[in-house]
């Protein structure tokens, strides 16, 4: 077996075939219970980071990296800034 190496010179042979699932973080809101318990389809839940805030992408609950918002044809994407 040749050993498949990626682009930060680790051997991803044995792994390089699996997917995995990331999650994209961008920010977070406090709000009381009863707040919450109110909110309808419409509403807007108001973050406390600007429009400019970096984005963490995490794998298991575990940031790898950090990135800005950016769109990609017609999805949402995320340009990597920072490798955690």
């Amino acid at each position: 077996m040749s050993a498949e190496v990626v682009g930060n010179g680790k051997d991803v042979s044995l792994v390089g075939h699996v997917k995995v699932s990331l999650v994209a973080q961008i920010g977070h809101a406090e709000m009381t219970i009863e707040d919450l318990f109110a909110l309808k389809k419409g509403d807007a839940v108001r973050l406390e980071e600007g429009s400019e805030a970096i984005v963490t992408l995490l794998l298991n609950g575990k940031a790898v990296a950090h990135g800005e918002l950016v769109c990609v044809d017609d999805k949402l994407g995320i340009r990597i800034t920072e490798l955690a």
